[in-house]
């Protein structure tokens, strides 16, 4: 008697870590789409600070241009040259970019 209750409580004791092993198995299949999904996210919340901090600067860029533009007349000279305006009295010479070896 003492030897079949020996074999059925050590069963048990198999059954149950069995119970538990398959229970952590389903409880981390069940949880890593959820996990890669996360990851996703995150990669994608870092790419789009980043866009935001290069928007942000371009933004500060322009508003010191626009300040220059309102207070700097020798900037707006120099914008307008840049882009091929001149005076009156001036002549702008354009030279082309050396690309190619000698």
């Amino acid at each position: 008697m003492q030897q079949t209750e020996k074999y059925w409580n050590l069963i048990n004791r198999i059954v149950l870590v069995a119970i538990i092993f398959m229970a952590g198995v389903g409880v981390v299949l069940a949880f890593q789409p959820k996990v890669k999904q996360l990851q996703e996210y995150q990669e994608k919340h870092d790419e789009l600070q980043q866009r935001i901090s290069v928007t942000l600067s371009a933004e500060q860029d322009l508003k010191e241009k626009q300040r220059r533009f309102t207070s700097d007349p020798s900037f707006v000279e120099k914008v307008a040259h840049e882009v091929g305006y001149a005076r009156t009295n001036e002549t702008i010479f354009h030279f082309p970019e050396e690309t190619g070896s000698y």
